[in-house]
């Protein structure tokens, strides 16, 4: 996916739900923060997780796939998708609503997608801990579109289970190999020896 798709379903989403603000959950909202230059593994996903503002029952999320998504109408002619996505599913840290990054453009016809900012987008993929996740996160280290640092720092801002954050800090760990001087290092050493609040 490139940015001119995203702000093409971007519109098409708002259109869809006669709203002009959804906010964009999944890897390819990093396209509101990193228009281009991304790492190609990154992109090559052809559909864009989109969440309406408000949708208690998740009657706008289905709205959404049924009308812009997998296999409709709109996938089989533009060759890219909408995933409508419920609130209840995402896994991001604490504060990440405070931390969207706005794309309102002449081609979102004044529908604004609100992108979940990279580092946070980061902590839910780690946190789904899937193959595909993983290397999206390791890819955007390699290439210093995501600060060590800053990823552990939101990472201590979610819930999750010490399994977890033991599992998701070697990841980071590996991925990183901060130096003896790098900030991560530090952060690294006191993740590793401590849990969460949450042991759910």
């Amino acid at each position: 996916m490139n940015r001119s798709q995203l702000e093409h379903i971007i519109r098409a989403a708002g259109d869809v739900l006669g709203e002009n603000k959804v906010i964009l959950v999944g890897s390819q909202s990093i396209l509101g923060s990193v228009p281009d230059g991304l790492p190609s593994d990154v992109t090559l996903s052809m559909e864009a997780d989109v969440m309406a503002l408000h949708d208690p029952d998740g009657e706008k999320a289905l709205l959404i796939n049924g009308t812009i998504g997998e296999l409709t109408h709109f996938d089989s002619t533009h060759g890219y998708y909408a995933e409508g996505v419920e609130e209840a599913l995402c896994r991001f840290p604490e504060g990440w609503r405070d931390r969207l990054v706005g794309v309102c453009t002449p081609a979102t016809n004044g529908v604004t997608g609100w992108c979940v900012e990279p580092h946070d987008v980061a902590v839910a993929k780690l946190l789904a801990g899937r193959d595909k996740d993983i290397q999206y996160v390791r890819a955007l280290l390699r290439s210093g579109h995501l600060q060590p640092v800053t990823l552990l720092e939101r990472i201590e801002l979610a819930s999750m289970s010490d399994d977890e954050l033991a599992r998701i800090v070697g990841v980071v760990g590996s991925a990183a190999r901060p130096g003896r001087k790098n900030p991560a290092r530090h952060v690294l050493r006191r993740l590793r020896g401590q849990g969460t609040s949450d042991d759910t």
